[in-house]
């Protein structure tokens, strides 16, 4: 399992078009999913119990985010999700990231299938974290 420390192979964190090319359909697929998900993490108020729900790791990736966990998908194959807390001015900005020794081995249709199924287990963890609260739309649909 990774460490909360970004290692010497994820220094360089990618996205899908990173890895696809600018014009990556699965990099759009996932920013729309991620989209309409991420008003819903302004529920998360404990983002260590999030990473444990979801087998991961707490992580610190240094680009303003309010927090962060990662996610071993394969043995060196890491997938981090960044969130930034919307306010006035910004919306609520839920980030995939990709990382590890073997990324480059994983395709984008792959990534974007698992990168959607991850994050609608986050949103699991918002519903039966916040059961006495009215939450978005999106979290009675996974």
């Amino acid at each position: 399992m990774p460490s909360g420390n970004i290692s010497r192979y994820e220094k360089k964190l990618l996205n899908l078009s990173d890895m696809e090319g600018a014009v990556s359909p699965h990099q759009a697929q996932v920013k729309g999913a991620l989209k309409i998900r991420a008003s819903a993490l302004d529920f998360v108020g404990d983002a260590a119990a999030l990473a444990v729900y979801l087998g991961g790791r707490i992580a610190k990736l240094s680009i303003g985010e309010d927090w962060a966990v990662s996610k071993e998908i394969f043995p060196g194959v890491v997938i981090y999700f960044a969130f930034n807390r919307g306010d006035e001015e910004f919306p609520a900005r839920l980030l995939a990231l990709y990382g590890g020794e073997k990324i480059r081995t994983v395709k984008g249709d792959e990534l974007a299938t698992i990168t959607i199924s991850c994050a609608n287990q986050i949103l699991r963890y918002v519903r039966e974290n916040n059961a006495d609260k009215k939450l978005p739309e999106i979290c009675n649909r996974v």
